[in-house]
């Protein structure tokens, strides 16, 4: 080995002499188109350099300086020694004994290759010894341990030191790179989970996108509530990814969960199950009115359990319109990574879409019925609204009709015997769920007056479950409520809507008859939906203070005073009222 190294020495001497090179460019493998580029670029750049160059006799670093230096460089070196068998150290700086934790007397004299663990690479391992083999520099990053155990990312450079020509050590730097190589596996985790992501949302939006839309049709095409059940568990069966549903409702007799519709899976339409052979997340559901779910394995056992239907995933989506739950929609998927938490909110929304059309659908049947059940209803209980209207003037009222607001309170619209001023009127802005007052109409016999009420006699949950209230009136200490119903409608679940609120619910009479406006509520039902709030009070308050009657009693100008707006505000309002209230008379 000596005699070669020596061979090459003299022969790059020969070719300086000889040919008058500046300097020779061994051919060291890959490194050698770098070290060629490099000097090449330092010899062609000699003499440019347009600084001052200063005389530094005198200053040049001191063998000790220099030692001092390279011991206390902030980065690890280390040199080896390769004419030793195994090339061990022959010297370590401090940044390396603090970045390794070895101290110098317990690695000197061995091969740092002790460096070295489990989770060290054993291609860059080869790498690190084949560019010593062949005397080449080379930088990798390595996987090392420190003298406690503790792993840590080791950027090593190696490279030969020769002289002349002669190889005489090797020299490594070492680098402490554990910060960013966390940094960069963090990201690559990071993007890693964004592309899952992005994944994922792909499938669901293509599988939302579907149900969507087929869903949305069979509301719009759908006549009757059988018909819209099973269409959409039909849907839910033929959506990949899921393996089928069913549709159920709570009897309101019983408290048994009856299956209404299913399809794609082993259960039948007409199956009745006690809440307790139901899975856990069914009963939740019906508590919570939440969106619940089970995978095969953690939902308990039953008929509708997924593991008996064979099913990966169950979710139960509450299907409800406001206070009214037209029943549950049970979905079964068949691949693991369906009905994942971005799908229950979309399942939720499709449990909206169902309840809305199930509503649309009762609502019409309801406009559209010939005969409807009367039921007389009475309240004694002093909490009703009415009653502590009542109470509150001191008098009788009598409901003239609501006006819905946009921001879930309501205006009440009452009348009373006259004797109410001004003042006993304001008066009622007392009461907690009172926001404001006001005096619409007086004649010798009665006051009409307004009250925005923020909490309301539950007359919309009524509507919700099919009950319309034809008329009220109250005292202080009771209330009369006549309500219209489809003769197939569930008397009990109105008469609940009025309980769980109030003590004293007493059914008096329930009697079936033709309907006497199907028609005039149709219609007011249809010009309600197309007025804004403002208009509704303009077109009410006109109404009742004889606008509409000739002559005149009173203007727009008192008419505005009384709602606390403009005369031309007004004006505005009730021109807007007017014409959509001819558009849905001449174009319904």
């Amino acid at each position: 080995t000596s005699m070669a190294r020596r061979t090459r020495t003299q022969r790059r001497k020969t070719l300086t002499e000889r040919h008058g090179a500046d300097r020779v460019i061994r051919k060291n493998g890959d490194e050698s188109v770098s070290s060629l580029v490099d000097d090449v670029a330092a010899v062609s750049s000699g003499g440019m350099i347009s600084q001052t160059k200063q005389d530094i006799d005198g200053h040049e670093p001191s063998a000790d300086d220099i030692e001092r230096a390279v011991n206390e460089a902030p980065i690890g070196l280390s040199i080896c020694d390769p004419e030793l068998d195994d090339g061990p150290l022959v010297y370590v700086n401090d940044a390396w004994e603090e970045h390794t934790g070895y101290p110098k007397e317990e690695v000197l004299g061995r091969n740092p290759r002790f460096l070295q663990g489990p989770e060290t690479d054993p291609e860059t391992v080869g790498r690190l010894a084949g560019a010593i083999k062949n005397e080449e520099p080379v930088t990798v990053e390595i996987r090392n341990y420190r003298r406690d155990g503790t792993p840590f990312w080791n950027e090593l450079t190696v490279a030969p030191v020769y002289d002349d020509d002669e190889l005489v050590h090797y020299v490594g730097f070492q680098n402490d790179v554990t910060d960013r190589k966390t940094a960069e596996r963090l990201a690559d985790e990071r993007a890693e989970k964004i592309a899952a992501e992005r994944q994922a949302l792909d499938r669901v939006l293509g599988r939302v996108n579907g149900l969507l839309s087929e869903i949305s049709r069979i509301l719009v095409e759908g006549t009757d509530a059988d018909t819209i059940s099973r269409n959409v568990c039909e849907e839910i069966a033929d959506e990949p990814g899921y393996m089928g549903g069913w549709i159920a409702e709570v009897s309101s007799g019983t408290g048994r969960l009856e299956l209404t519709a299913s399809s794609g899976i082993p259960v039948d339409k007409g199956l009745s199950l006690s809440l307790e052979e139901t899975p856990m997340e069914v009963r939740r559901a019906i508590d919570t009115d939440e969106v619940q779910g089970c995978s095969a394995g953690s939902c308990a056992g039953g008929p509708l359990a997924p593991k008996t239907i064979g099913g990966r995933r169950l979710l139960v989506v509450p299907v409800t319109y406001g206070h009214r739950r037209y029943g549950l929609l049970g979905i079964y998927s068949s691949e693991e990574n369906a009905l994942d938490r971005r799908e229950r909110k979309v399942c939720k929304s499709v449990g909206k879409m169902i309840a809305n059309g199930l509503h649309s659908v009762e609502t019409t049947r309801i406009l559209t019925t010939d005969r409807v059940v009367e039921l007389c209803v009475d309240v004694t209980d002093e909490s009703f609204t009415l009653s502590r209207i009542a109470d509150a003037i001191g008098g009788t009222v009598d409901l003239l009709g609501t006006t819905r607001l946009d921001d879930d309170a309501c205006e009440l619209y009452l009348k009373t015997e006259c004797g109410a001023d001004e003042a006993t009127i304001s008066g009622i802005e007392t009461l907690p769920f009172v926001r404001s007052s006001r005096t619409v109409s007086e004649t010798n016999d009665d006051v009409t007056f307004s009250v925005t009420a923020t909490a309301s006699p539950p007359f919309t949950r009524l509507a919700e479950h099919g009950g319309v209230v034809a008329d009220a009136s109250a005292e202080p200490t009771s209330a009369h409520l006549t309500i219209e119903a489809p003769p197939e409608q569930d008397v009990r679940s109105m008469l609940d809507v009025l309980r769980a609120e109030y003590d004293g619910v007493e059914l008096r009479s329930r009697v079936e008859r033709e309907s006497r406006d199907r028609s005039l509520t149709e219609f007011a039902a249809e010009v309600d939906d197309r007025l804004t709030e403002r208009q509704r009070s303009a077109l009410k308050t006109a109404e009742l203070n004889g606008y509409f009657e000739w002559p005149r009693p009173v203007d727009g100008s008192e008419i505005a005073d009384r709602m606390g707006i403009t005369r031309q505000t007004f004006h505005q309002h009730l021109r807007a009222a007017e014409r959509k209230l001819v558009e849905a008379y001449v174009d319904p």
